[in-house]
């Protein structure tokens, strides 16, 4: 079976004993390092990080939803060059929290190519423990220096939290324990007046840009140390248009 390149911990066909092992070691003293206040070290594995900074990295993402608006192609190797060096490990620019929407797949947004950006998507682009999970091993072990959350014009969760904000609503359990994060921005947009699922949208990202700085130490360590930006994102649908909000 090939090695994962997604984490540290690898599963090849002729991996000598504890080896798997020795990779979960080094990604918890990676997140330990960076929770810690300390630079995280070189991935186990594969390519250098990024030599990005976060405000770099960020003018690199709007730099590709430029490209997919103005249809130009994809720069950088071929895909089976690509594919190759990426056998090797993987050294993503950005990371994005998105929505799982169809729509709104963010490496087709910013025109990434493979290896590019490292992506969690769930339904309402929510900082749940998976998510933040994810991100720490993104920034700790691979070294990303931007956290974009992305949300979207027309977002099905937005309706459905602010539906369930507005009355009882009989819901499957999981879909119902899934929306009551997004109660607090439904009932922002509520109170704001205006488009109730575009608010519900725009509060919900802000929420969670500051949820995932409040209850990570590793994203709050590097944040601090300069190392890391977490914004928020827009995207349009109607204009195909990725804008950052504050």
């Amino acid at each position: 079976m090939p090695a994962c390149t997604c984490c540290t911990v690898t599963f090849p066909r002729r991996t000598a004993p504890g080896h798997s092992r020795r990779g979960l070691i080094a990604a918890m003293a990676g997140l330990a390092a960076v929770a810690g206040g300390i630079a995280p070290a070189r991935a186990a594995s594969g390519l250098p990080p990024t030599t990005l900074n976060p405000d770099q990295a960020l003018e690199r993402l709007m730099q590709g939803n430029r490209r997919f608006l103005a249809q130009a192609a994809q720069p950088g190797p071929g895909n089976l060059e690509r594919r190759a060096i990426l056998a090797t490990g993987q050294a993503p620019f950005a990371a994005v929290l998105g929505c799982a929407d169809s729509r709104a797949a963010p490496e087709v947004l910013f025109q990434a190519g493979l290896g590019d950006i490292f992506v969690a998507r769930n339904a309402g682009n929510l900082a749940d423990t998976g998510a933040i999970g994810s991100l720490e091993y993104a920034v700790a072990n691979l070294g990303v220096p931007l956290v974009m959350v992305l949300g979207h014009e027309h977002c099905g969760a937005a309706g459905a939290a602010l539906a369930l904000a507005q009355q009882p609503l009989a819901l499957p359990a999981h879909l119902r324990d899934m929306l009551l994060p997004m109660l607090p921005a439904a009932l922002a947009a509520l109170r704001s007046g205006g488009d109730a699922v575009e608010g519900t949208v725009r509060a919900n990202v802000a929420m969670n840009v500051n949820r995932l700085l409040v209850e990570s130490p590793v994203l709050a360590a590097a944040a601090a140390a300069g190392r890391l930006k977490v914004v928020g994102g827009y995207y349009d649908l109607d204009t195909q248009q990725v804008s950052p909000i504050a």
